[in-house]
């Protein structure tokens, strides 16, 4: 067992403010039409206790229903929505008692007394809103829509809607505690998680899929409760203590319900195709230039592959983990430094926070320019606290919504990205007490859930304007932050169990629209043994972005010659499958579909693709299901079609369970039969060219399924390649743009054919071998 970092004790984690009812809900019981028109329909409401409001339904971007209720008597208090607004159309139509509003692919009838929804989509499945679950003895058991008012003076607005016993849901962002979160009760609340196995999660996302066709987005930016059946096995609540309930409806299949958040929120960054070659982090620990060279000289002088080198906490001096200047007693030449690396093909991440030391020399600056998160007013107001426990002195937060915080802070990262470097890691930013009071009037219990997308939109404005890119490699998140591009999952433990987190928590991430997340290879706190470094590779290899990171040594040859030529194995394979990656990548931007693919996204009504939860489709053609417990075993289940082990052999045929039993040095990979899969050599970087050179590797080729697959490249170009295979066993290769270089291999050592061409011209066929 690993000893606690120094950062777990007694490290400041701000809690969300309770919600504790001062009286019981007060439940919506009628409602009139004000307004009926073609933008939807305004209805006047009151509730059990006679309060009057107003409930809009509206249809919106996506092909959604966007619902609003607001209470006349709402505490008034700055609101910041996260969702863009737009006018859409639909049909209205009134008759005695209900009104229905006809969309593109749902409608949804109110009834107007009692007041109660009901959406039906496309397939004619009907989503019934809860408004009357009760015990035996006549009491509520979840919260109808209404109101509540709370202890603080806050008012807590709530919904319920009817769960299908079989019915599972997904998303809310990153969760460690599982991909199906049914029966649990999951608060929207940015928090250091400490680790990766508890309930906290460093991404939060109140957008919620469901296995039944529909999804939903609370537009807010407090903390969102969500009990998922756990109170009641019947019913699904959300709980927003917002002075206005603001949610969309969403149906459809999951692809298409991600989609629609997409649509309502805006795409995903597509990171550059540098970014998606390994990255491999010196540790959390001192480092000197010296030991950055050193580095990277082993790193080329053993071919192993490697885009960015990351320089964590120290490049900064201790007690100033924020300023952005560099320890120049550890890094006397930081231009130098970076001249030397980028001569060796090396992009540079730089560690950072938004955390201001109170040792450092800007802290008085800053505080005497009001530029810090305050408590109140007056001398002494600034928040000061210890988000990183012992590791770190006291800090305070900087005021992000302030213009002169933003234009200093800006001013701070220019300088250390103009020196060289390519991309900052943005850590923490969960910090923001419920207490706290913002320049522009947000209070904590607000602002604390956006803070993480002020800080990651100020961080890849300037990284745009230096770096020519806006990516991020950031740790915490909510609604929109897809458009930072990368997430990774936090500091995991060295433990089977983290690995096992982790995975869930990406996958998760997966159905809440953030399609490209990472995490840190063989844990952050503790060592991995050998066995636990080398599958956690393999995963990680195998993620959507890759990077080895921790508080010791995760250089791949410091565990042994076995794991290093494992490793190595792993690595080479990610580099041949780029062309394929950086495709898939790009159909996640177009798409909003995820890299990483759970099962229960593409077979949502097969049960076993719901309980198969530690594996992914990586892109849509390969099965990927990492080891996570040693030994080399595990059940893994295969989606319809055959699957063929990426090194050959005998296709698996699915859908079903298979137990697999995989030596150290084997991927735990397989192909799709009928896939064209597009590679390249590996190399020992990705860099940001276009591929020179394409192999395309036909798996288990047949004359009843021609392929096709699309070569994209970062330039935003594209070529189909299509693939065809005769009766008489002719192969015939087309392209639709002329000059690829383009080889064809197939993963089918007993597969021959009579001829080969491509685009006409005669080639010969290898046997994909890695």
């Amino acid at each position: 067992m690993s000893s606690p970092h120094p950062r777990d004790q007694a490290a400041y984690v701000a809690p969300p403010p309770p919600l504790t009812a001062a009286r019981p809900a007060d439940p919506v019981v009628a409602a009139s039409v004000a307004r009926a028109a073609a933008e939807g329909v305004v209805l006047d409401v009151r509730t059990a206790s006679g309060r009057a409001g107003t409930l809009r339904l509206r249809p919106a971007r996506g092909g959604c229903v966007r619902i609003t209720l607001r209470m006349t008597d709402a505490p008034a208090a700055p609101r910041v929505r996260v969702v863009p607004g737009s006018q859409e159309r639909c049909a209205v139509e009134q008759s005695s008692g209900t009104v229905t509003l006809r969309l593109a692919t749902l409608r949804v009838e109110v009834r107007l007394s009692p007041l109660t929804l009901a959406l039906t989509d496309r397939h004619c499945r009907t989503l019934h809103q809860a408004t009357d679950v009760s015990d035996p003895a006549d009491r509520p058991t979840v919260l109808p829509l209404g109101v509540t008012d709370l202890t603080d003076g806050r008012l807590a607005h709530h919904d319920s809607w009817v769960t299908e016993p079989d019915e599972h849901f997904y998303g809310l962002g990153e969760r460690f505690t599982g991909l199906d979160l049914r029966g649990q009760q999951v608060e929207c609340w940015v928090q250091d998680a400490l680790g990766s196995t508890g309930t906290r999660s460093y991404k939060a996302v109140p957008f919620l899929l469901s296995s039944r066709g529909y999804a939903v987005l609370v537009d807010t930016t407090t903390p969102a409760v969500f009990d998922l059946a756990h109170r009641n096995t019947g019913a699904w609540t959300m709980t927003v203590p917002d002075e206005v309930l603001d949610y969309y409806l969403i149906t459809g299949s999951p692809a298409e319900c991600l989609a629609a958040y997409r649509a309502l929120t805006g795409p995903a960054l597509l990171p550059p195709k540098w970014a998606f070659g390994p990255w491999i982090s010196g540790g959390f620990r001192r480092e000197d230039a010296e030991e950055v060279r050193e580095r990277a000289r082993r790193i080329r002088a053993r071919g192993f592959p490697c885009d960015v080198l990351h320089l964590d906490t120290y490049w900064q001096p201790h007690g100033s983990w924020s300023d952005m200047r560099w320890d120049t007693e550890a890094f006397p030449d930081p231009p130098g430094l970076m001249a030397e690396l980028a001569a060796q093909r090396f992009h540079v991440s730089l560690w950072m926070n938004p955390y201001i030391g109170v040792g450092s020399p800007y802290f008085e600056e800053v505080e005497r320019n009001g530029w810090f998160l305050r408590t109140g007013s007056g001398p002494g107001a600034t928040w000061v606290g210890r988000p990183w426990g012992e590791a770190h002195p006291a800090t305070a937060l900087l005021d992000l919504t302030h213009p002169g915080a933003l234009d200093w802070f800006r001013s701070r990262m220019r300088e250390a990205l103009a020196g060289g470097a390519s991309v900052l890691k943005t850590d923490f930013g969960e910090a923001v007490p419920a207490d706290a009071v913002a320049h522009n009037g947000l209070t904590g219990d607000r602002l604390h859930n956006l803070y993480p997308l002020l800080y990651n939109d100020l961080a890849a404005e300037v990284t745009r304007e230096i770096a020519g890119h806006g990516l991020t490699w950031g740790r915490s998140s909510w609604t929109g932050g897809q458009r930072h591009g990368a997430k990774w999952t936090g500091d995991p433990n060295a433990s089977w169990q983290d690995l096992a987190s982790t995975l869930r928590a990406g996958l998760s991430l997966s159905l809440s629209g953030h399609p490209f997340w990472s995490h840190d290879i063989g844990g952050f706190h503790g060592t991995p043994d050998s066995e636990l470094f080398v599958r956690w590779a393999q995963y990680g290899l195998l993620s959507p972005l890759s990077r080895f990171h921790g508080m010791t040594s995760r250089l791949p040859w410091d565990f042994g010659e076995e794991a290093y030529a494992a490793v190595l194995h792993a690595a080479r394979l990610r580099m041949r499958l780029l062309p394929y990656l950086y495709g898939a990548a790009v159909e996640a931007v177009r798409t909003g579909e995820p890299l990483a693919r759970p099962m229960p996204l593409d077979h949502p009504a097969r049960p076993d693709a719901h309980a198969a939860d530690l594996q992914y489709l990586l892109g849509r053609d390969l099965l990927v299901a990492p080891l996570y417990t040693p030994g080399g075993r595990r059940q893994v289940w295969f989606p319809p079609g055959e699957w063929v082990p990426y090194r050959g052999g005998a296709p698996v045929g699915g859908p079903a369970w298979h137990a697999v039993e995989l030596p150290l040095e084997a991927v735990p990979l397989w192909l799709r039969a009928g896939s064209l899969l597009l590679t390249s050599a590996p190399a020992d970087h990705a860099g940001g060219a276009p591929f020179r050179e394409v192999t395309a590797v036909w798996v288990r080729p047949a004359v009843s399924r021609p392929s096709r697959s699309v070569l994209h490249e970062p330039d935003g170009t594209r070529t189909t390649v299509s693939a065809r295979l005769s009766d008489a066993g002719d192969l015939s290769v087309r392209t639709d743009v002329p000059g690829l270089r383009l080889r064809l291999a197939v993963a089918d050592a007993r597969r021959t054919f009579a001829t080969a061409e491509v685009d006409g011209v005669p080639t010969t066929v290898e046997t994909w071998s890695v």
